[in-house]
């Protein structure tokens, strides 16, 4: 096999770098917005209980698994572009089933 280029090392360890930032990064805004769930009267629905229950563990559990992912990359000098495009893919399947739940179960919207 031929050994990487100097290259070829620096930008794998800028993409597993830019995974484990956004990884981190997205991590934080969902602990942020787990930890507001039934702000301010402490009144939960439907969806607000599924998502602390279910979608909230699955998805924390899911960024932590890329994180390591990404910071083993960034050590060991591998390829990383394809974990990031997984990455990208798994935040926009987790996009859709948040946004399907919000709109099918009981989200107290009033009208």
């Amino acid at each position: 096999m031929q050994a990487q280029s100097n290259a070829q090392k620096m930008t794998n360890r800028k993409f597993a770098g830019v995974g484990a930032f956004i990884s981190v990064f997205v991590l934080l805004i969902m602990y942020y917005t787990n930890s507001n769930i039934g702000f301010p009267d402490g009144h939960l629905t439907e969806f607000d209980v599924f998502c602390k229950e279910v979608l909230f563990p699955i998805f924390i559990a899911v960024n932590i698994l890329y994180l390591i992912v990404f910071t083993t990359l960034y050590v060991v000098n591998k390829k990383a572009s394809n974990g990031l495009i997984f990455y990208v893919l798994t935040l926009i399947i987790i996009a859709v089933i948040y946004y399907y739940f919000s709109i099918n179960l009981e989200n107290g919207q009033g009208g």
